[in-house]
């Protein structure tokens, strides 16, 4: 039961607290640089050390005891102040029993003290609000100041000027809107985070009012705290109602300062995790505690995981920012389960949202200009899935089903971080420091593994694809040994999942050993449980790990020797700097994992390993030269030499009437094209404009 305190009670405990050292530094502070300065911002665990009722108290009254600080905080000014320059009291750092989530809010908080965490989704311009309304009576000219408060004006009920008769009759009074007090203000809402969701559950929303200097400090997308008063005001309907709408003053704000803040780590989980990363096989587990139910696929969990670590973000000399955030792309046939992966990975990882490419747009996954509810009809921003996983994971699938306006939008956000806007009217930049993790299906549904390349099938922009770190292709081939596997594996799943549903001593099943099955399935449990993975994550993001030697000579080594493959008569880009940076990240990545300082050796061989895998894949598939230009371009250096080929005929065989398709191809046989390859080249040509036919008569000249 809370203790009762009287006013006299609240006013001492004020005097007391206000009066140690750093408050006073405060006074002093606010007193030289007024008005950049008007808050005196007090840690509740200083109420709590004065008198821990008084501070369970404050929780339940806060309006009355916020109002008892403003007069301490009043009479601590000095003698010279101006009263009409008004010193907020602000509460901060309140305890973890007073959070409250938006969706557990309830009528028992009305009027209460409570923090509540979430992004902010939607940010108002700021607006100066009347406090203080200064009116003149229309009949003698007495003024008459009124206070407001809410957002409807309240004009006075009679004149109060005792020498007049105008309080015995109606009258009429005039506001003086340039002599009236005002006081900036803001209207922000705020949604629960998604960690905090599991199971697909619609988050929540609630509005906040910010007054004066805490007013325009938010921006949509950041990660906050607001401490404030819970209150309910009456749905605006014509008709009057009983249910009233949740709304929270808000006293103070608390910007996330680190990675992660809402994983508790204990000093047990933190023992834990030391004992976790001197574990020679932590990768292998890790590998293995990532979706344990989907067979093999070994290389691809790898990469994810690695991801999950993420590369350092970089602040240079100048302001220039490396990201350190890794993208991942999973490119295969149908059923091998991308889908899964990205699920998995979305509820795993500390921060995660899963977004589909085929029902998102632009605004869906970057941010949408909204009309604002909340006053006057303005445009507002409201933050979309890449923002709202800032500093987390952001998994994309159907990334080839979206349009080419809104695959556009992600260029920006995967290499530069942020998302530049400019719809109705505003302009702004949004944080997305996040990972993406991609899925895509092939363009004609399945890949072909002979006769055309991987990345002619794969239907998404060459420079899209480029700003991915890794690119797996999964193939879905007939293979007895492998399908053998395969088909163990899922039923075994199956089997291990029926059992977990059915008690060892059920009477109904006579004959199936329901122990034996679960002992015999246990390589489909994770070796880590989520929660205790998700909490190392968190853990391991404090760490910054710095390059040896012998790690840069063996990055630096591999790429030049791969670059070195493309000079001569190649005349190929085998590798590009993005790749480097890759390396680069997946390495630092590897060190993350281990909670290492330094990136060893043989993290920098982990990395290499992992992108000469995809880009053997990608690039060639069935061997030879790779030329990176199968990413990044829309030609490679093999199809620009066949393409020149077929122009070098025509200008030197063609007439002013041109050439046809077959005098094209029978000159393309002797310069060493074959047939099948210059029918594709020129239909390539034509679809582009590279050839037309001026008089449509089948003879083709160049461009």
């Amino acid at each position: 039961m809370t203790v009762n305190f009287q006013d006299s009670e609240i006013v001492a405990g004020w005097e007391d607290i206000l009066s140690k050292d750093k408050y006073r530094i405060m006074f002093a502070d606010i007193a030289a640089s007024y008005p950049d300065k008007k808050s005196i911002y007090v840690d509740y665990e200083d109420i709590d050390a004065y008198n821990p009722d008084l501070a369970m108290f404050f929780l339940d009254n806060p309006s009355k005891c916020l109002h008892k600080g403003a007069e301490v905080v009043r009479s601590s000014l000095p003698p010279t102040w101006d009263m009409k320059d008004t010193v907020n009291l602000r509460i901060t750092c309140l305890p973890r029993d007073a959070k409250v989530e938006v969706r557990h809010l309830r009528a028992k908080h009305l009027g209460k003290l409570v923090a509540v965490e979430g992004l902010a989704r939607k940010v108002t311009t700021v607006k100066p609000r009347m406090t203080q309304a200064l009116f003149r009576c229309s009949r003698c000219g007495a003024e008459i100041w009124e206070k407001q408060r809410g957002v409807l004006m309240k004009e006075p009920l009679m004149c109060s000027n005792p020498d007049g008769s105008c309080n015995k009759q109606a009258t009429h009074f005039e506001l003086d809107s340039k002599a009236s007090v005002y006081i900036d203000t803001q209207k922000i809402e705020i949604q629960e985070s998604p960690e905090g969701l599991r199971g697909g559950a619609q988050p929540e929303r609630i509005s906040g009012f910010l007054e004066d200097d805490i007013a325009g400090i938010v921006t949509a997308g950041n990660r906050i705290t607001i401490n404030g008063i819970v209150r309910s005001a009456e749905k605006p309907d014509r008709d009057k109602t009983t249910i009233f709408e949740t709304f929270m003053d808000v006293i103070s704000i608390e910007f996330e300062e680190h990675e992660y803040d809402e994983i508790q780590i204990t000093e047990e989980d933190e023992l834990q995790i030391l004992e976790m990363s001197q574990d020679p096989k932590l990768f292998d587990n890790i590998v293995a505690s990532i979706s344990p139910t989907i067979f093999g696929m070994t290389e691809v969990k790898g990469a994810i995981a690695l991801q999950l670590f993420g590369g350092c973000n970089k602040e240079m000399d100048d302001g220039t920012v490396i990201r350190g955030d890794m993208h991942v792309l999973l490119v295969g046939d149908p059923g091998v389960a991308k889908s899964q992966i990205l699920r998995y990975m979305s509820t795993l990882a500390p921060r995660g949202i899963y977004a589909s490419g085929k029902s998102a747009s632009a605004a869906g996954l970057t941010a949408a200009a909204v009309k604002d509810e909340f006053g006057d009809g303005r445009w507002t921003l409201e933050a979309g899935a890449l923002v709202l996983a800032d500093k987390g994971l952001a998994c994309i699938d159907e990334l080839d089903k979206m349009t080419p306006q809104d695959r556009s939008s992600l260029h920006e956000a995967m290499e530069s971080q942020r998302i530049s806007v400019a719809k109705a009217g505003i302009t702004a930049t949004l944080q997305c420091r996040c990972s993406m993790l991609a899925a895509a299906n092939p363009k004609f549904g399945r890949f072909e593994t002979t006769g055309t390349s991987i990345t002619s099938q794969i239907d998404l922009p060459p420079a899209l694809m480029s700003r991915f770190d890794l690119i797996f292709v999964l193939t879905d081939k007939p293979n007895a040994k492998t399908d053998m596997k395969l088909t163990s594996h899922i039923l075994n799943v199956h089997r291990r999942g029926e059992a977990r549903h059915v008690k060892d001593d059920a009477p109904m099943v006579v004959g199936i050993d329901l122990k034996k099955i679960k002992e015999n399935t246990q390589a489909i449990k994770p070796v880590y449980d989520q929660d205790m993975l998700r909490k190392y994550v968190a853990y391991s993001k404090r760490i910054v790990p710095v390059m040896t030697d012998e790690a840069m000579s063996i990055i630096e080594k591999t790429y030049l020797e791969i670059r070195a493959q493309g000079a001569g008569e190649n005349d190929s880009v085998p590798i590009t700097a993005r790749q480097l940076e890759a390396f680069v990240r997946l390495s630092e990545a590897s060190a993350r994992m281990r909670l290492s300082y330094m990136v060893e050796g043989a993290d920098a061989q982990r990395a290499v390993d992992l992108v000469q895998y995809y880009l053997d894949k990608i690039l060639a598939p069935n061997g030879g030269q790779w030329d990176i230009d199968n990413l990044s371009a829309d030609y490679t250096k093999k199809d620009r030499n066949e393409l020149n080929i077929i122009l070098d005929v025509i200008r030197e065989y063609g007439s002013i009437d041109g050439l046809s398709e077959e005098e094209i191809i029978s000159h393309s046989l002797n310069e060493g094209l074959s047939e099948d390859k210059a029918k594709r080249r020129l239909r390539m040509m034509k679809e582009d404009g590279t050839l037309f036919s001026p008089r449509n008569d089948g003879r083709y000249k160049g461009a």
